[in-house]
């Protein structure tokens, strides 16, 4: 199979900057952010890895450790360094990609994502999120399965998360995709992460808890610097992704880059 990607060039440029999304991202859709990012010294390279868009049709399934696609993006490039953008569960991909390929310059999480679990954690009551983790850490695939087809069955947001998880990942049951979702995790990776960062996060997004920002911080122990910007309902951008107020997210992303030129 092979990764679709798409080279925007800049005249003059002499660095380049892969972008890529997260759960359920076609490249087309970063494609329509390009406008943002008009005026910075960079090339653009735009690409699906496993799991989105053409490639997931194609018959790559998602994975966690997303360094093999980027490190496969580069090589074909012919690039010595590049920085990278990910997009919403990109943002911990491009995390994971950082720790362990070390042509990467800067790293940018639009916005912060530390665990793959915590989508699935967000609208669940807590007794039950606390039953499905007991359970998952003693392997009671059954009880898992049961308990999500009867919550799946009065949730069209649990259905639809778990019916995509699947679609990408290819496992077949939600134990098993629960059982994925815990390889994506930043845990036990920060300190590999020595590049400089951009870390993006609104106080109300409904995938991450706003929580996660300063134990990332905390985690990503050698980094080159740290760059944290919160957006909430007075600035706006508090969403996911900075939903409705997305320039607000490229404002602080084209000055990242721009300022560690």
């Amino acid at each position: 199979s092979y990764l679709p990607a798409i080279k925007f060039m800049t005249p003059g440029a002499c660095n380049t900057l892969l972008f890529f999304g997260g759960y359920d991202s076609y490249m087309e859709e970063m494609m329509k952010m390009m406008n943002y990012l008009i005026g910075i010294n960079y090339n653009i390279i735009v690409f699906d890895g496993p799991g989105q868009g053409t490639a997931l049709k194609n018959g790559l399934k998602f994975i966690h450790n997303w360094e093999k696609p980027v490190s496969t993006v580069i090589d074909y490039f012919k690039l010595d360094r590049v920085s990278i953008l990910g997009a919403s569960w990109g943002g911990y991909l491009a995390m994971r990609a950082a720790a362990f390929e070390k042509r990467i310059d800067k790293v940018i999480a639009f916005n912060i994502f530390y665990s793959g679990l915590d989508a699935l954690k967000m609208r669940m009551p807590d007794n039950i999120w606390n039953k499905l983790t007991t359970l998952l850490a003693t392997n009671e695939a059954d009880k898992i399965n049961t308990m999500f087809k009867q919550m799946m069955a009065t949730s069209i947001d649990l259905n639809w998360k778990v019916k995509k998880g699947m679609e990408n990942t290819g496992e077949k049951t939600p134990f098993n995709l629960l059982k994925n979702f815990e390889k994506h995790t930043m845990a036990g990776i920060g300190q590999f992460i020595n590049q400089e960062v951009l870390l993006l996060a609104g106080e109300d997004d409904q995938y991450v808890p706003i929580g996660r920002l300063p134990q990332i911080e905390s985690e990503l122990c050698n980094a080159a610097s740290i760059t944290s910007v919160v957006f909430t309902k007075k600035t706006g951008g508090e969403q996911h992704c900075q939903a409705g107020h997305r320039h607000l997210a490229f404002d602080e992303i084209k000055r990242f880059l721009r300022h560690n030129f």
